[in-house]
């Protein structure tokens, strides 16, 4: 097996289809696109499928390095015991030459072994990892290395090069047209500065007060006469409710459909606001202006990988920390200061004169 520090690994022989295993959040999945990228250069000819959750298989419509989208739909038609064993002899049939455990966890390395790919490359962590023929063996401490790098070092146990950091999620052409037709029945003014907040989050520690959000929203609206656009996700209507309840100027709630239709909404706006979320990495991925709020979470590790981005958190003796077991509260998020969020969206905005991108 080879082991963590072997950069640059060695080319596998003949290579024809490539299954790679990322069937968790959208996070997980645009930061481990680099490294699909990495293993496209290095086997162009392979047919690359990746293995995705249904909520999350969109994020790869129109990235030129995947060839094939399979879902795994564990809370629905896969639910039972019998559609999953169907499921696991339907991917024996498809005879991957090389399986990619990019998700670290029992199950994709189950998989790898039950796929019958004469290569299964994953990291040597979690049940079956004995049945891996590549690993990478090692741990990765809090604060040290940001998940697309070490998505890279996975892969480069395999491929030639460094690979680049750039997410990769395109909208297709008629998403983009059909922007200015979502947003016009919004009653967005083509003339002023739209601002997307999105106030949600995975988990309760993530997210940043309702008060503070509608506190900043009302600032932005009235120091540069924005539009505020609140997105909603599933399940997040009464968030944007209290927000705007607690608002004295007005602003938007909208609830995207799907992740395409949520990144058509970010990518039309000047700046956005939210919380370590999906969101955040899908604005990352669109290079749009953000500021996220960190909490309790790796922000080394899971910050957004874009230049255009902020992270704003607070620092607390605590952390590295176990952030479901907080017995404080969770202070470095419930606590963060609204100062701290408006000093960083203004010194952003200064930075680039704020001309605005969206072109509707």
């Amino acid at each position: 097996m080879l082991h963590r520090g072997s950069k640059n690994g060695e080319i596998l022989p003949d290579i024809e289809k490539i299954l790679i295993i990322r069937a968790d959040g959208i996070g997980d999945l645009l930061n481990s696109t680099p490294a699909i990228a990495l293993l496209r250069e290095n086997y162009p000819s392979a047919e690359i499928t990746v293995l995705a959750r249904p909520l999350n298989a969109p994020v790869l419509l129109g990235n030129p390095d995947v060839d094939k989208v399979i879902v795994f739909d564990k809370q629905g038609e896969h639910r039972q015991l019998l559609a999953q064993l169907q499921f696991y002899r339907a991917l024996r049939r498809e005879q991957f030459h090389l399986v990619v455990a990019m998700q670290t966890a029992t199950w994709p390395h189950l998989i790898a072994f039950l796929s019958g790919a004469p290569y299964r490359l994953g990291r040597y962590q979690k049940r079956f990892k004995s049945t891996l023929t590549h690993a990478w063996h090692g741990k990765y401490q809090k604060g040290e290395i940001h998940e697309v790098d070490r998505n890279l070092e996975l892969v480069q146990l395999i491929c030639q090069g460094e690979g680049t950091r750039q997410l990769v999620f395109n909208l297709l052409p008629d998403e983009i047209a059909n922007a200015k037709a979502r947003l016009t029945p919004l009653s967005v003014a083509h003339n002023t500065y739209l601002i997307g907040i999105h106030p949600g989050g995975s988990s309760y520690d993530k997210r940043w007060p309702e008060k503070q959000y509608a506190e900043l929203a009302d600032r932005l609206a009235d120091h540069y006469n924005a539009t505020i656009l609140l997105l909603q996700g599933p399940d997040e209507a009464q968030l944007t409710h209290n927000i705007q309840e607690a608002m004295q100027s007005d602003a938007i709630a909208c609830a995207p459909k799907t992740i395409r239709e949520l990144g058509v909404l970010l990518s039309s706006c000047d700046l956005v606001v939210c919380n370590d979320s999906g969101p955040m990495h899908l604005a990352a991925a669109l290079d749009v202006p953000t500021i996220a709020i960190f909490g309790p979470t790796d922000h080394v590790a899971w910050r957004p990988m874009s230049e255009n981005a902020s992270v704003v958190r607070r620092d607390m003796p605590c952390w590295p920390c176990s952030a479901h077991k907080c017995k404080i509260g969770w202070e470095c998020t419930k606590k963060l200061p609204i100062e701290m969020v408006w000093e960083s969206i203004t010194s952003g905005i200064e930075a680039t004169s704020f001309r605005g991108r969206r072109a509707l």
